[in-house]
């Protein structure tokens, strides 16, 4: 009988199937519904940096009085914090899957100030999605790092669970990224984050959003890359983006990752689909002869491939002979 249980960041799962940030897991009962059907943890729903900034802007009523505007700032901040560690507090007695909470922010201050109090509410650790949109063209490349370099030192001075650190795939090196962000401190990189989709109505005239949802398509970029840093970074590797079938966590567990992040497909078949992803994943270890999955992590990457270079141009080397 295979046995699907792993550890991520020093956590036990029942399974490697991780239920990523999305309303989701927005409040306890959701949680706990998402542990009913299957889930090996889950990620809280983001607490974003924005969210408050822009219930402070409302609640301004428009003054520029600096006294007043410090008042209404720490008055939103500290509501939005309370209700979040309200949510870590209250989904920590329903479930006993491990529970992440997870902050969005863009500014290193205001991370600074407030991650204490999620481990404080008990968080059994904490992902940090860093979205950081580097539109300016005057920032360098050893800028935009450092920005999240230092933000993973800073937080890793005020708390002691586990840091994971969620990040887009736009990096000049993402192996040395990765390497930067395990010596700040964390302890695992997400790979990676779905940015918010950018489209453009010719009808209209207009900006609009593309679809927020993955497929297994998407799978390509984080299995690539996990399959090549996996074994040459001290960091565990989680993949997001495109996992949507017991087959798709085969593959990103084969090239290295600890766990697979869940989300799209759960909103398109419900969180039932879970359950259907671990049988399928159970079924092909059976298959296989594996008992456990720590026996197969790996094995198709790229450090323990006899050709590595197929992991870098194999597209290309196709492209030249011709597709099989």
């Amino acid at each position: 009988m295979a046995d699907v249980t792993v550890t991520y960041m020093g956590l036990s799962l029942p399974n490697p199937l991780v239920v990523s940030s999305s309303s989701l897991t927005q409040t306890p009962e959701k949680v706990q519904q998402c542990e009913a059907a299957g889930a090996g943890a889950v990620v809280l729903k983001s607490l974003f940096e924005e969210q408050i900034e822009a219930e402070i802007d409302a609640d301004s009523g428009g003054t520029e009085h600096t006294e007043a505007m410090d008042y209404i700032r720490q008055m939103q901040t500290d509501a939005g914090m309370t209700a979040y560690t309200r949510l870590i507090r209250e989904s920590r007695k329903l479930v006993s899957i491990p529970v992440i909470a997870s902050i969005n922010a863009v500014s290193r201050d205001w991370w600074e100030d407030h991650v204490a109090a999620l481990e404080d509410a008990g968080a059994d650790a904490l992902e940090l999605n860093i979205s950081l949109m580097p539109h300016d063209y005057t920032n360098r490349d050893e800028q935009i790092l450092q920005f999240y370099v230092k933000t993973v030192e800073a937080v890793r001075k005020r708390v002691s669970i586990p840091i994971s650190v969620k990040i887009g795939p736009q990096f000049t090196s993402l192996p040395a990224t990765v390497d930067a962000l395990t010596w700040a401190g964390a302890s695992a990189v997400v790979l990676f984050n779905r940015f918010y989709q950018f489209d453009i109505d010719v009808e209209k005239l207009s900006l609009t959003s593309g679809s927020p949802f993955s497929t297994s398509a998407d799978l390509s970029v984080p299995l690539r890359w996990i399959s090549m840093i996996h074994g040459r970074s001290k960091a565990e590797l989680a993949a997001s983006s495109g996992v949507h079938s017991g087959a798709d966590a085969v593959k990103v567990l084969l090239a290295g990752a600890q766990v697979a992040q869940v989300c799209s497909a759960l909103y398109r078949h419900g969180l039932e689909h879970l359950g259907v992803m671990r049988k399928e994943l159970e079924s092909w270890m059976d298959r296989k002869s594996f008992t456990a999955v720590n026996q197969f992590r790996g094995k198709l990457s790229q450090k323990k491939s006899d050709t590595p270079v197929a992991f870098e141009r194999l597209q290309y080397i196709k492209a030249l002979v011709g597709r099989e």
